[in-house]
């Protein structure tokens, strides 16, 4: 493999369970997006450079969860960036993913998104809804978030995303 689209159409197989959105053509915005056709994982490749030598990060999505995979950052094509996206793509790709998503009053404030299917170990922390609110209304909505995952209260809602790979368990 020489760059970073090569990585992708040798990752990505088979390729026809994709479809393939390129908006990195000149004038576009600059994303290489592939959604899987089944799981609705959606993966885009940002700003890559003309020769597909760098990329300014990747991130991955699915429609049924306002959680999303966090920044992997820009990386060099070489071994040891290959490696570390192959890391990062490994839930959405072979293990699958989940993400606990928080609503107060109907509107998303938060979402826990897990590298696993069973909603344990590390989680990526995503913040919407309460924009400069959230500084003042951190303490509610941190007990909130609390009292959700323990059932105490209603809002919190549970997805856990398939991965791509058809051959996993």
């Amino acid at each position: 493999m020489k760059d970073w689209k090569e990585y992708i159409e040798s990752t990505f197989k088979p390729i026809s369970e994709f479809k393939i959105d390129d908006k990195t053509q000149i004038g576009e915005i600059g994303i290489y997006s592939l959604t899987h056709n089944l799981t609705k994982t959606r993966f885009d490749f940002i700003y890559p450079d003309e020769d597909w030598k760098k990329i300014g990060d990747v991130q991955f999505y699915n429609s049924k969860t306002k959680g999303w995979s966090g920044e992997f950052w820009e990386a060099e094509f070489n071994e040891t960036e290959k490696q570390r996206l192959n890391e990062f793509l490994e839930p959405a790709l072979e293990k699958g993913w989940s993400s606990k998503d928080f609503y107060l009053l109907g509107k998303h404030y938060q979402s826990k998104v897990y590298w696993n299917k069973k909603f344990d170990g590390k989680n990526f922390g995503y913040y919407t809804g309460f924009g400069c609110l959230w500084f003042v209304l951190f303490p509610f909505l941190w007990i909130s978030t609390k009292l959700m995952e323990l059932n105490f209260i209603n809002g919190m809602k549970k997805i856990i995303i398939e991965p791509t790979n058809k051959n996993v368990c």
